[in-house]
């Protein structure tokens, strides 16, 4: 499949050479988890990098992650990503310090900014407005599905209506979002899913990843696979579902991700979520 912008080459372009993001934890935590626990797919690490400590500061997550990025990658130039959990869970006087400190970091040229479409009011949109116009950013911005059956399954703590919503704040704000997506849930077919994958385009996002849902040790949905078993998605399934969504998607969005990835030590299922590489080359052949 060709034609279509991927973030590698559309990072290249603007920036002449290859820019690499750096994962990021804040600190925080996500106002919808309640007793530990909050949407059914997320664990006590709130997709947090695994090499990130406990109390590591931002300086020096920053620091380390130039480091690998420059010997595996040879990246010189790097988006500071605030990935873990709601990255945005705080106030607009905390929030600022972190970004701005992230800015000074050697070779950072723009900032991610990864949160929920809930956790937006308007005194950080325009928090986040003023960084758009000094630096290179995005916000990610959780949909996971725009069919509230799923949400509800996913105890997400949102509809499909406060995503589009969201969506159109902050391209009101004039700043670029790049939604997040799941394939595979067990309460929807292949038909549903790619309605909400138009309607999730629809909203008028910039860019998206596409995760296939993946059982992680320690959260309520690994917990639901043993009290209730269900099928998840083959690879060849997701493969082709994907596939598909590629054909319905408009040129110049920007495509972030087309599988997740997984540590090896906390996954559950399906294994061949693993094989990032080969899923990949399988999509794109």
């Amino acid at each position: 499949m060709t034609g279509h912008v991927f973030l590698k080459d559309h990072l290249k372009k603007l920036f002449g050479e290859r820019v690499q993001r750096i994962p990021l934890d804040p600190g925080f935590t996500c106002p919808n988890r309640r007793d530990g626990e909050g949407c059914i797919f997320c664990d006590r690490y709130g997709s947090a990098a695994p090499w990130i400590k406990p109390g590591m500061s931002i300086e020096a997550q920053l620091e380390k992650g130039a480091d690998f990025a420059l010997k595996r990658y040879n990246a010189k130039k790097f988006i500071a990503y605030f990935q873990a959990f709601t990255t945005t869970n705080a106030d607009a006087g905390t929030l600022r310090q972190m970004y701005e400190k992230a800015l000074l970091a050697k070779g950072v040229v723009g900032m991610a900014v990864s949160t929920r479409p809930d956790v937006l009011d308007d005194g950080i949109v325009e928090l986040l407005k003023e960084f758009s116009e000094k630096t290179y950013l995005w916000i990610e911005l959780g949909a996971q599905s725009m069919n509230k059956k799923s949400l509800e399954w996913m105890n997400r703590g949102h509809d499909p209506g406060v995503f589009a919503a969201a969506v159109k704040k902050i391209k009101q704000a004039g700043i670029e979002v790049i939604g997040h997506i799941i394939f595979g849930l067990p309460v929807e077919d292949e038909n549903e899913t790619l309605d909400s994958f138009r309607s999730f385009l629809d909203t008028g996002i910039d860019g998206y990843k596409i995760h296939a849902l993946h059982i992680i040790r320690d959260t309520p949905l690994e917990r639901l696979h043993k009290r209730d078993p269900f099928r998840l998605q083959t690879m060849d399934e997701y493969v082709g579902l994907v596939r598909k969504a590629l054909r319905i998607t408009p040129h110049g969005k920007v495509i972030h991700r087309l599988t997740g990835e997984a540590p090896a030590d906390r996954l559950v299922a399906p294994l061949w979520v693993l094989e990032k590489e080969k899923v990949l080359r399988r999509i794109l052949e």
